[in-house]
């Protein structure tokens, strides 16, 4: 029983904490298509760097960014694919904790926000990162850039007084190669 509302308990906090990480995005609606001076249509919308971005990433499967080994390696099992608002997302348990990946074509890495913790700017391997620390639950996000408009959140939420950091950074170092 103790597992199960543990469990419960970080897949609640999971979704409150990556839906929190939401934001806006500003820019200008653009037509999908123009009219040509014969009358007719393109066929075509311009296609920008985080256009093209948002459609890499679209169709990425999150639970697929940590190999089976990989998880193995952690203790992690049941990945469970859902989506949470705008991001697709795979949350693993390890024990009574784990983590989740969520894939967000809609939100880049400026749109990261606190939501109680602090953020700090890293990288990842090459890749701008941020890590958001220090909230009262011990949950730990680090966010991995793709485009400005793109990006990829690793959240650990670890048992009762931890710190969820050390599993969130080394998840994000087994998913940032694995990205566009």
């Amino acid at each position: 029983m103790t597992a199960r509302l543990s469990l419960t308990a970080l897949a609640a906090g999971a979704l409150v904490f990556v839906a929190a990480c939401g934001g806006t995005t500003s820019g200008t609606a653009r037509p999908a298509a123009e009219p040509t001076e014969t009358g007719s249509s393109a066929t075509s919308a311009p296609t920008t760097a985080s256009s093209a971005a948002g459609v890499a990433l679209s169709g990425v499967d999150p639970c697929s960014l940590v190999a089976t080994k990989e998880a193995g390696d952690l203790g992690a099992v049941n990945p469970k694919r859902q989506t949470v608002g705008t991001a697709d997302t795979c949350q693993w348990r390890i024990g009574d904790t784990g983590f989740s990946i969520a894939v967000r074509t809609n939100l880049g890495l400026e749109e990261v926000q606190a939501s109680g913790g602090q953020i700090t700017e890293i990288k990842v391997g090459d890749r701008p990162a941020k890590q958001v620390s220090g909230r009262s639950s011990g949950g730990c996000m680090v966010t991995l850039g793709v485009t400005s408009s793109s990006r990829v959140d690793v959240l650990s939420i670890p048992v009762a007084g931890g710190d969820g950091c050390p599993l969130a950074l080394q998840v994000a170092g087994m998913v940032e190669p694995k990205l566009p």
